[in-house]
């Protein structure tokens, strides 16, 4: 029974998005609240079992002598729900400014050491075809022509009235045209990447509306 009653309630969640072709409706709304009400709901319990509770409250409150300074972080988070209260919203800057700081620090580390440096590495590559073959050094040709481009396409000095910069502006127009074709194909390549990824979940929702539905019903 629990079973049937689950796929009854994601037949009719399903129906509700899809509502949202035929234009902006209540069942639509409906559906979209309830998604991002669970959603947070699960998030909350999640980091409440997974963080809060075994590496915040249990530790102080069974040798909080020994984990003292995790008073720091409950304080912080006191301090953050403070400002669910219009006259106590200036307390919650702090823990507010603490969370966007490390934030930032760990997006940057992170687009630094985890974006940056592996593609500037990944493009000191061979191109002699000894080392792999025709294929792999034509493909690798590809990748720093592209990269090279693509870079000069957000180069915008480098012109000048004398001869030698006529030249050199010219040089690097061609290469910004070429930089310019790259980002097109990459962006064209991500956006493909991304409509395949959405028909791929809307097939799999009519699959289940027109395989299990039908189950239910025998």
């Amino acid at each position: 029974m629990s079973d049937l009653v689950g796929i009854w309630i994601s037949a009719l969640l399903t129906v509700m998005v899809l509502s949202y072709l035929l234009g902006d409706n209540p069942l639509y709304r409906l559906a979209e609240h309830l998604f991002v009400g669970t959603a947070v709901g699960y998030a909350v319990l999640v980091a409440y079992y997974s963080l809060l509770r075994p590496r915040l409250l249990l530790p102080l409150i069974q040798a909080p002598l020994e984990n003292w300074t995790l008073i720091v972080p409950l304080l912080l988070a006191v301090l953050l729900l403070a400002r669910l209260n219009h006259s106590w919203r200036g307390a919650g800057l702090v823990p507010l400014s603490f969370l966007l700081g490390v934030g930032v620090a760990l997006a940057i580390g992170g687009a630094l050491f985890g974006s940056i440096l592996p593609q500037v590495e990944g493009t000191f590559v061979s191109v002699n075809p000894a080392d792999g073959g025709w294929g792999v050094a034509l493909s690798h040709l590809v990748l720093v022509i592209g990269t090279v481009s693509t870079l000069a396409y957000f180069y915008f000095t480098g012109q000048g009235d004398t001869g030698l910069g006529r030249v050199r502006g010219g040089f690097l127009k061609a290469w910004r045209g070429l930089g310019k074709w790259f980002i097109m194909l990459t962006f064209g390549a991500l956006f493909a990447g991304t409509v395949m990824a959405r028909l791929s979940l809307l097939i799999g929702r009519l699959q289940f509306l027109i395989t299990e539905i039908p189950k239910t019903l025998r």
